[in-house]
């Protein structure tokens, strides 16, 4: 039986190259908005071309084969925000917060909610505004089945790499395609990377988000096997972990390892008495604003 560990070392969070985007297939992009003036246009590298084919991209670039390290302390920026930056829940409740960033895709996203619903588990969702505006339909799937969603900006940019300016534009069209879906504007927020730091942090909070880091990191980004998703989560889970996962990757990624990984470890965990929770139930936040 799995011990779950009653310790934790300090969160390094590896800031890398974009885990995001899907095969959104034959469905139709409708945006129209140009880029924000002023804002370097990049490539729309990783971006399903049924979306990038209709307009330019301020994408973050796509993460696929190798993860460039630029390591912060996320637990050093925590203890100086800790009314807005969270990392872990108690160490003294076996809970677990699954949470899947950016979706939403046409590809592995509904199989995660098929996985999900089939264990009668709630999770909550990291959804890219530019992929909300693409899919949504699986958004409001995901809100309609009770799970959680949180902003994780339009394009997937570098924050610690772009203007204030740039943040705004990017958490604000994500907050108002979330709205026009689901109905709400989230609380929530997930920094592309998990890459934060003390002006950024400062600035969310005026904003009214909680930003919700993360403390095992499956690694499925990496198209590893279910077997390999799974013994990354189980060698650093602890109770009150925030387990990071993905329900989007590059429209030419394999996440299926991951979608294995999680119908076997919810049962599994579950018999070992932990408890499924959304990230307002961990950190006993709102969902909206």
């Amino acid at each position: 039986m799995l011990k779950m560990k009653r310790c934790y070392t300090p969160i390094i969070i590896a800031l890398s190259i974009l885990s995001a985007c899907s095969n959104a297939g034959q469905e139709q992009y409708t945006r129209t908005q140009n880029a924000p003036s002023g804002f370097e246009i990049q490539s729309a590298d990783g971006i399903e071309p049924s979306v990038a084919g209709n307009m330019n991209a301020l994408a973050g670039g796509s993460e696929t084969t190798e993860r460039v390290l630029r390591p912060i302390s996320n637990y050093e920026l925590q203890k100086k925000f800790p009314n807005i930056l969270v990392l872990r829940g108690s160490l003294q409740k076996n809970r677990i917060a699954l949470t899947f960033d950016d979706g939403p895709d046409r590809r592995f996203t509904p199989q995660v909610l098929d996985v999900l619903k089939k264990h009668n588990v709630k999770a909550t969702f990291f959804l890219m505004g530019s992929r909300v505006e693409g899919h949504p339909d699986i958004t409001r799937r995901i809100h309609q089945e009770g799970h959680s969603i949180g902003n994780h900006t339009y394009w997937h940019p570098k924050l610690w790499q772009e203007s204030i300016d740039r943040m705004r534009w990017e958490v604000t069209q994500t907050d108002a395609a979330i709205q026009k879906v689901v109905g709400y504007s989230p609380k929530l927020f997930r920094a592309p990377y998990g890459g934060v730091n003390d002006q950024l942090l400062t600035e969310f909070g005026k904003m009214n988000f909680s930003v919700i880091g993360w403390s095992v990191d499956s690694m499925d980004w990496t198209q590893i096997d279910s077997a390999t998703v799974q013994k990354n989560v189980l060698s650093n889970l602890h109770p009150g972990a925030v387990v990071l996962m993905h329900s989007g990757g590059h429209w030419t990624q394999d996440l299926s390892g991951m979608v294995q990984a999680v119908d076997a470890l919810i049962p599994r965990l579950k018999r070992e008495g932990a408890e499924f929770v959304t990230i307002p139930q961990m950190f006993n936040l709102p969902e909206r604003k």
